[in-house]
C-alpha cells in the first residue's frame, strides 16, 4: 500500500504551549482543520508528481491521489494511492516488473492510431482480429498484431482504407514483455517538503479562526 500519514503536533509544540487555558478546548478541533488543510496541499503535490513522473498519464492515474480526512480528537490525515492504480504504480515506488494486469503484454502501438495517453482504443485489438488479414503472432523476434499485405491493388468499398498496401507484413501493435522498472516515484516525498513549508502558518491561521469561532 502506498501511503503517506500527516501528524503535525510534533511540528507546532511551541504553539500549543502558548495557548491561554480558556482557548485549549480549540486545539482537537484547529489541529485537524490544519491536518486537513495540509493534507490538500500534499495531494495537489503528489498529483503533480505523477503527471510529471509518468509520459501523458491519464486522469485515472493522476486522481488516483487519495486522501483519509482527520477528525476532531484524531488528527490524523493519510494521502494515499487508491488500490486499482497502486498496483500498477507500486513497482514505479518498490522496484519490480511493470504490473500489466489483465493484458498479456504491454501493447505497443506500431502503425495504429492510440488515444491521447498513448493508449489503444478499448477492443482494438478484437477489432482487428474479426479481420481476414489481420493475425496475432510472432514474425522474426516481435510477438504482435501484423496485417498481410492485400492481395487485390486499388480495392474499393468497406475496409479498402485499412488495406495493407505496403507488398509486406505489417506490425500493427507490438507485444513486448513487461520490464523491470529503474526510475522510481519517491511517493511522500513532495508531500513532506510541502507540508514542512507550510505547517505553522496553516496551524496559526486554523487556530485564530477556532478561537474566533468560539466566542
Amino acid at each position: 500500500m502506498m501511503m503517506l500519514s500527516i501528524s503535525i503536533a510534533s511540528d507546532v509544540k511551541r504553539q500549543i504551549r502558548q495557548v491561554s487555558e480558556e482557548h485549549k478546548k480549540q486545539l482537537n478541533f484547529a489541529l485537524a482543520k490544519t491536518v486537513n488543510e495540509l493534507a490538500k496541499l500534499a495531494q495537489a503535490e503528489e498529483k503533480k508528481g505523477l503527471a510529471s513522473f509518468f509520459d501523458n498519464p491519464t486522469p485515472f492515474t493522476v486522481n488516483s491521489v487519495a486522501i483519509k480526512y482527520a477528525k476532531k480528537g484524531n488528527p490524523t490525515a493519510t494521502i494515499f494511492i487508491r488500490p486499482l492504480a497502486a498496483r500498477y504504480i507500486a513497482p514505479y515506488e518498490h522496484g519490480g516488473k511493470q504490473f500489466l494486469g489483465n493484458k498479456p503484454a504491454d501493447l505497443v502501438p506500431i502503425s495504429l492510431n492510440a488515444n491521447q495517453y498513448g493508449n489503444l482504443p478499448r477492443n482494438t485489438i478484437k477489432r482487428y482480429l474479426n479481420r481476414k488479414d489481420v493475425f496475432l503472432g510472432k514474425v522474426g523476434s516481435i510477438y504482435g498484431l501484423w496485417q498481410r499485405p492485400s492481395v487485390q491493388k486499388g480495392r474499393r468499398g468497406k475496409g479498402a482504407k485499412l488495406a495493407n498496401n505496403t507488398g509486406k507484413l505489417r506490425l500493427l501493435v507490438a507485444f513486448t514483455e513487461p520490464v523491470t522498472t529503474s526510475k522510481r516515484l519517491n511517493f511522500g516525498s513532495r508531500a513532506q517538503v510541502v507540508v514542512g513549508r507550510n505547517v505553522k502558518q496553516v496551524f496559526e491561521k486554523q487556530l485564530a479562526a477556532a478561537i474566533a469561532s468560539a466566542r
